[in-house]
């Protein structure tokens, strides 16, 4: 028989490995255990999009120590290339996880002034960003937005138009101003 235990961390992994008594005599089982750190720093863009989730695991044991930027460079291309739930659960499961300093190193290796996204993943991010504020807006300034109007604002894709629609949105006293 095996059992073997996931753990968050080392210490958790050393607690865990301790010898379970069976009942029986000389029936010891002894848990094997893993933990994050076990792993080695995924450097490797491409190692990070064959290998997203252990790029992800790894990252946080590794984002403070002397890979930190190949790190994190790498599961930032690895996660763009998954489907957008599962990015958006692997990303908010790092972030949880990193130090301060790996946050902003991430923020500051991942220069995205003057960058053109990609990604529909990140696309649609932006878009849905762009729309709550619309939204945010409108609401903030007393103006009622009605289910058609919300809709075509939510459906909407093309973030140029719904930047525009942001500054007009500050700007108008109607919601029929805000399509015109």
């Amino acid at each position: 028989m095996t059992l073997l235990v996931f753990c968050p961390d080392q210490a958790t992994a050393r607690a865990c490995a301790a010898p379970i008594g069976m009942g029986h005599p000389k029936w010891v089982l002894v848990p094997l255990t893993f933990h994050p750190g076990m792993l080695p720093p995924i450097t490797d863009p491409d190692e990070a999009r064959r290998l997203p989730e252990l790029a992800v695991l790894g990252a946080p044991v590794h984002a403070d120590g002397p890979d930190a930027e190949a790190v994190l460079n790498s599961v930032t291309i690895g996660l763009a290339d998954l489907n957008r739930d599962t990015s958006r659960l692997y990303h908010d499961y790092l972030r949880a996880r990193l130090s301060d300093a790996a946050r902003k190193l991430m923020e500051d290796t991942v220069d995205i002034k003057n960058y053109e996204w990609q990604s529909d993943w990140a696309k649609s991010h932006i878009a849905e960003g762009e729309a709550k504020a619309i939204l945010l807006v409108l609401e903030g300034r007393g103006i009622a937005v009605p289910n058609d109007v919300r809709e075509r604002v939510t459906g909407c894709t093309d973030i140029e138009q719904l930047e525009r629609w942001v500054k007009r949105a500050a700007v108008i006293d109607t919601v029929e101003e805000l399509l015109d």
